[in-house]
């Protein structure tokens, strides 16, 4: 008997963990980020200029490289 009524106990107190000691920290990450004010600038933008100006340098370098193959061979 006293095993039963030890084994509800233990779950029970694993029930509320969660409510005494999760759930304020997860209260309180949440609060800090709502507070944090969100950027005014564009953030991709910058990337993708980066992003897209590789890519095309890349482009330009390949067909670069396929014209003079092109020529050694004529």
């Amino acid at each position: 008997m006293d095993t039963t009524q030890d084994r509800i106990k233990q779950r029970e107190a694993l029930e509320n963990a969660y409510d005494n000691f999760v759930e304020p920290y997860v209260n309180q990450f949440i609060i800090e980020v709502n507070a944090q004010p969100s950027p005014s600038i564009d953030v991709t933008l910058p990337g993708f200029c980066c992003v897209s100006g590789w890519l095309v340098l890349t482009l330009l370098y390949c067909f670069w490289m396929r014209w003079r193959s092109r020529i050694k061979t004529f």
